[in-house]
């Protein structure tokens, strides 16, 4: 069964983008605090692990969809 594949590419930039608001609110606030250093690092370390959980969730697709793949040739094969 083909199933869109597209609601679940939109979570995966959703969630980016949700971290991205997120590292410019940490930044800005501690940039106005006084701390724009500090502000820097931590947003760079939120984009990072947002960046890094955005393709790890698109890795994780991307081998559900071959193992359905090869699942469903071998369904194949066995019906002949």
């Amino acid at each position: 069964m083909n199933l869109p594949r597209a609601p679940k590419q939109r979570w995966a930039r959703a969630t980016l983008g949700l971290s991205l608001l997120f590292a410019v609110g940490a930044f800005a606030y501690l940039a106005l605090d006084g701390a724009p250093f500090q502000g820097t690092v931590l947003a760079v370390l939120i984009l990072g692990a947002g960046y890094w959980e955005y393709k790890k969730k698109l890795q994780e697709k991307r081998v559900a969809r071959q193992y359905e793949a090869k699942a469903e040739e071998q369904r194949r094969e066995n019906e002949r």
